[in-house]
């Protein structure tokens, strides 16, 4: 089996190295770079399936990175190394399309086990092959498609996976902490109001405003469910 492809976007510290081998001895395929340029090619043509970045070795072109998974790098999981303590950079790097982010000094064991667990849910999301169809929306998990009345729309890797979740069960109605779990993980640092602007948003691409809602229905004091 091929084995998966991790990229660190990290100074050459001793920690990086001890990350290096960690994960190498985990089984990884293991990229090290400190150079933004090369971050992104590797993103672009080695398929890379992690990406770990320290935020500032990165510096002001993180905003590229966080882009490049957010709109094209959908199967690429991403951690950022970063000041846990400021929370509104922390809550604004995790909504632009980071999955997690970790504190210093860094527990190696403790990321290598998220970032397990990531790939885990991302495999999940992307090889279970089912279609589900509901009302007008069709929901492929093997192509990442959301598709209405046939037409793709576009959805980021987090919009994609809240509404796999709510259209999977159908009638059941998830509570904004079993959402948060589900589709950020149980160690994310997002609130009740990431959830709301996510389903805001996601409405909104379905072509839900105001009025009856269609798809997703908000249950007072309880959560939301599709319909």
């Amino acid at each position: 089996m091929e084995k998966k492809k991790i990229m660190l976007l990290m100074k050459h510290t001793e920690i990086a190295q001890k990350i290096i081998a960690t994960l190498e001895n985990e089984q990884f395929d293991v990229f090290h770079t400190e150079d933004i340029s090369a971050t992104m090619r590797g993103l672009q043509g080695l398929d890379v399936h992690f990406l770990i970045v320290e935020k500032e070795q990165a510096g002001t072109e993180l905003q590229r990175i966080l882009h490049a998974i957010k709109e094209d790098c959908h199967r690429t999981g991403l951690i950022i190394i970063m000041d846990v303590e400021n929370k509104q950079l922390r809550i604004k790097a995790l909504n632009d399309g980071a999955d997690a982010c970790i504190g210093r000094p860094v527990d190696v064991e403790e990321l290598v086990a998220k970032i397990k667990a990531i790939l885990r849910r991302i495999d999940i999301v992307y090889h279970e092959p089912r279609t589900l169809s509901i009302h007008d929306i069709e929901i492929n998990l093997d192509s990442h498609e959301v598709r209405k009345d046939g037409a793709i729309i576009d959805l980021t890797y987090t919009q994609f996976k809240l509404l796999y979740l709510l259209a999977s069960r159908r009638e059941y109605v998830f509570t904004r902490d079993e959402i948060l779990q589900k589709v950020w993980g149980e160690h994310a640092y997002v609130t009740d109001r990431t959830v709301d602007v996510h389903v805001k948003r996601l409405r909104e691409k379905l072509g839900e405003y105001q009025g009856a809602l269609k798809y997703i229905q908000t249950i007072h004091g309880l959560g939301y469910r599709f319909a």
